[in-house]
């Protein structure tokens, strides 16, 4: 088993720089200009397959201004409107962002969100079930809505913390909604983002709690071992390995406490 030397005296004697300044940056809808698109396909029929969402037509996506319950909600235009119900409105809205200079293994997103229709299959509720997509990944459906399960989308989700599936670089998530064709559109809270270095357990600190994760994985080792938690977190600087070269940058993060 490897062992640390000295860590009491190089946290707590505070010498090291922070890592980064502050966290990497993610939109709510309530402010779409520059940073959320959307793709518009009306297709009177609502089929609800994942064939009727087109993604080469994006455009700045607006608020929607016919409710005020819903004035941080987006859509293509700002009654949300296609020429009425039975117009079906496929929409991908989607948004890009940065995660150059972090570790995108222990970046964590934390929101909720909502859209009109709601997939119910009855009236005009539509038959797609709203979900998202993180760079191309598995679908996500409105939480707690399934197949055999369908629940109405219109109020935001409880928070969900996204953890899987980031890349180092440019990342896209896609929100895919179908729309009836009248008072359409799509709404998202952000609550956290960071990627922070040493937070292990993703609560936006690093701890004694995430010490005891990252010296489990310093006794492995090498995160191709079976053993090592799934996308080797303790990795922070992505060569492969935990070794001391990822306990001196969890050593800054430590001595920090809380996450940018």
């Amino acid at each position: 088993m490897r062992t640390f030397v000295g860590i009491a005296a190089v946290v707590v004697s505070g010498v090291l720089p922070r890592l980064a300044p502050a966290g990497p940056v993610f939109y709510s809808t309530a402010n779409p200009i520059g940073h959320w698109y959307v793709s518009t396909n009306v297709a009177p029929g609502g089929d609800g397959n994942f064939a009727s969402f087109v993604t080469n037509n994006f455009q700045q996506a607006v608020n929607v201004t016919y409710a005020p319950a819903r004035a941080d909600w987006i859509a293509d235009v700002p009654g949300g409107s296609h020429g009425g119900v039975g117009n079906w409105t496929f929409f991908v809205f989607r948004q890009t962002f940065d995660l150059t200079g972090y570790n995108p293994a222990v970046a964590a997103l934390t929101f909720r969100w909502a859209a009109d229709d709601s997939g119910e299959i009855f009236a005009s509720r539509g038959s797609w079930i709203p979900a998202f997509s993180l760079n191309g990944g598995a679908f996500i459906n409105y939480p707690g809505s399934t197949p055999d399960h369908r629940i109405p989308t219109y109020d935001f989700s409880p928070w969900i913390t996204l953890t899987k599936g980031f890349v180092a670089g440019v990342n896209t998530i896609d929100f895919y909604v179908e729309g009836n064709g009248q008072t359409d559109g799509f709404g998202l809270e952000v609550q956290s983002f960071t990627a922070c270095a040493g937070d292990l357990n993703h609560d936006g600190f690093v701890d004694d709690a995430d010490f005891s994760f990252f010296v489990a994985a310093y006794d492995i080792l090498d995160c191709a071992d079976a053993a090592m938690p799934p996308d080797c977190p303790s990795d922070l600087n992505g060569d492969g390995l935990v070794d001391d070269a990822d306990f001196t940058v969890f050593v800054v993060a430590y001595n920090e406490l809380l996450c940018p």
